[in-house]
């Protein structure tokens, strides 16, 4: 009966010493959950680049639900191997963006407790910094 009680209470301690299976954003730096949603951006093009001002339309799309974020020139999706680039955080659940005459607009969205959080930045040939002024656009709570 000592041995059962002994192996008992090394399991139950063991297991509240397991540790949660979260990931650390390396850019953000805050602890992150696996995505609870298909996330992804969706560009719509309104007039495209062959006109004098391209439009297109940027929406964020959770699980079938539509989001409209922006108003941009161009819009394309960004892959995952090109988020270094654009100082896109690599846990970032998906980013679109477009440079057009000299501008670019740059978008991502990351998922922080629950939340996604939509992240807008911008590029421009005769800004005098460097980097891409990512600044949050709107939250999404996950249902």
């Amino acid at each position: 009966m000592r041995v059962f009680v002994c192996c008992s209470i090394f399991l139950l301690f063991f297991a509240a010493c397991k540790q949660d299976q979260k990931t650390k954003g390396p850019e953000t730096g805050l602890t992150t959950d696996p995505p609870k949603a298909e996330v992804r951006f969706r560009c719509e093009t309104i007039r495209d680049a062959n006109d004098e001002n391209p439009q297109s339309q940027v929406f964020l799309v959770v699980n079938d639900q539509s989001i409209k974020v922006a108003d941009v020139s161009v819009c394309a999706e960004i892959s995952k191997s090109d988020y270094n680039n654009y100082q896109i955080p690599a846990n970032a659940l998906s980013a679109c963006g477009g440079w057009w005459a000299g501008a670019g607009d740059y978008f991502y969205a990351i998922e922080i407790k629950g939340t996604i959080l939509v992240m807008q930045g911008w590029q421009d040939e005769g800004q005098e910094d460097e980097g891409f002024h990512y600044k949050q656009v709107t939250t999404v709570p996950i249902q």
